[in-house]
């Protein structure tokens, strides 16, 4: 039982990517991708890109969000925070305990679960007038590889800004927490 505690955020963030990426792909599918197409085909390259990395750092806030508050929801968690809060502990001692030792897992695997695109940008070329699912599959982090126009660059800012983005909201809705616990907890007060 142990050893499945420990696997457990393991699977619950690849299950959670592969969610994330089916939503945003879909989502893009729907509404931005034929307006995409249209600019990229116009000769508007980097009006095109421009729209993807609006799309794609909105949706990776939303996509941030999500993943959190799920986090946050069990009973367990918020008894940890409970707790936390009579001891009077710090809120970055506790965003450092419950979120920080999460990077150990959480950046590896999305690495490991951006090497297919990162290969498939190195060795192809780019054409949003004519994209593959596959492609769209990535259109979160594809803004990075446009903008920097190499694949290595691409993966590498790609994480950097998918990772400030999740701890900055990570902080956030901490904060956000601890301040609804008190206000709404008798004990606590």
């Amino acid at each position: 039982m142990k050893v499945f505690n420990r696997i457990k955020p393991v699977l619950f963030w690849i299950t959670a990517l592969v969610a994330g990426h089916l939503a945003q792909s879909l989502i893009f599918g729907l509404a931005l991708n034929s307006i995409v197409e249209n600019i990229w085909r116009d000769g508007y390259e980097p009006k095109a890109a421009a729209v993807i990395t609006v799309y794609a750092i909105v949706i990776q806030i939303v996509f941030c969000i999500v993943y959190t508050v799920i986090n946050t929801r069990s009973v367990t968690f918020r008894d940890e925070m409970k707790a936390e809060i009579k001891n009077k502990t710090p809120v970055f001692d506790v965003f450092k305990k419950h979120y920080l030792k999460n990077a150990v897992f959480e950046i590896p695997v999305y690495i490991v679960f951006l090497i297919p695109y990162t290969l498939f940008y190195a060795f192809s070329s780019v054409d949003l007038a004519n994209s593959f699912s596959f492609e769209k599959f990535y259109i979160m982090e594809l803004w990075a590889y446009i903008t920097s126009g190499n694949a290595v660059l691409g993966i590498l800012i790609s994480v950097a800004v998918t990772f400030v983005i999740l701890y900055a909201v990570r902080f956030i809705v901490l904060l956000i927490m601890r301040k609804s616990l008190i206000e709404n907890s008798v004990t606590l007060q």
